[in-house]
């Protein structure tokens, strides 16, 4: 029999922010994930998995050290210069691992190729072109071959899929989704989405834009899709931004062409950094 998704989150947020570090439950742990948010609707079957997991939970065939808070995981407050703001996990607990735009569970990076989005394939060839210099790499999602066979075979010099992501947040990267969990999901949006989860994390998101775009030291907004622009709208954080704040907003990769067909954002993040004095991300 289904369960309430509101009761089910309820139970599953149960104490949330211990999961949280020191530093950013100072921060945002007071704003908190909004419960009553979640259309009184929607509902769960008991056998649909809440993913990624609490902090010290498992699930069956997750990514080693996935949680639903991971993005706070690594990084202090303080040491954040860039926000890459995306929509929600992977839409499959194997590869969601709480962190925006990283996939957990691959062997190589051949195995993107299994992913049904192209999300995550267009963000490496910008990834690429921009660790590189050579803007080829990302013209066109045409180019994944050519990117994936240069990583593949070291002429990218590019870490394993498994640390890639850790350098970035080494960098000062704080790689964040609009919402931080999922169960059911549409290419198009389901409305567990729209009307569950989006809505459910919105004032933790919004309250942590809004935390970072106010310490008045040098940073940039990177969002992707409606979601995150939304969020950033509603921090105050737009592409009008000055100051020591910069915002690039996208299309969703996995709308790839649509975003391969623009400046490339990591570059202009790096140009933005550089023109406020602050040091370029080794992306």
């Amino acid at each position: 029999m289904p369960i309430s998704l509101r009761v089910a989150m309820e139970e599953f947020l149960s104490d949330w922010s211990a999961d949280l570090t020191a530093p950013w439950r100072s921060l945002i742990g007071h704003a908190g994930p909004d419960i009553e948010a979640i259309a009184p609707e929607l509902e769960l079957e008991v056998w649909e998995p809440i993913f990624p997991v609490r902090l010290g939970k498992h699930f069956p065939g997750m990514p080693a050290g996935a949680h639903c808070l991971r993005a706070f995981e690594g990084i202090k407050p303080d040491d954040v210069h860039c926000v890459i703001l995306g929509q929600d996990p992977y839409p499959e607990p194997g590869f969601a691992t709480g962190r925006a735009f990283e996939a957990g569970n691959l062997a190589s990076w051949n195995e993107l190729n299994k992913m049904f989005s192209k999300s995550i394939r267009a963000y490496m060839q910008m990834i690429v072109a921009a660790r590189t210099g050579d803007l080829s790499y990302a013209h066109s999602f045409e180019e994944w071959p050519k990117t994936l066979a240069a990583m593949e075979s070291g002429t990218v010099d590019i870490e394993h899929p498994s640390a890639v992501a850790d350098r970035w947040v080494s960098n000062g990267v704080l790689l964040l989704n609009a919402s931080l969990t999922l169960t059911r999901f549409k290419v198009n949006m389901d409305e567990h989405q729209t009307k569950g989860h989006l809505r459910l994390w919105h004032p933790l998101i919004v309250e942590t834009l809004r935390v970072l775009a106010s310490q008045g030291k040098p940073l940039v907004f990177l969002g992707f899709g409606g979601a995150a622009a939304d969020a950033l709208a509603d921090a105050g954080i737009d592409e009008s931004a000055n100051g020591n704040l910069r915002c690039i907003l996208r299309e969703h990769p996995a709308y790839a062409d649509a975003v391969l067909s623009r400046p490339n954002p990591f570059i202009l993040c790096n140009d933005s950094l550089k023109e406020m004095g602050a040091r370029p991300i080794a992306w």
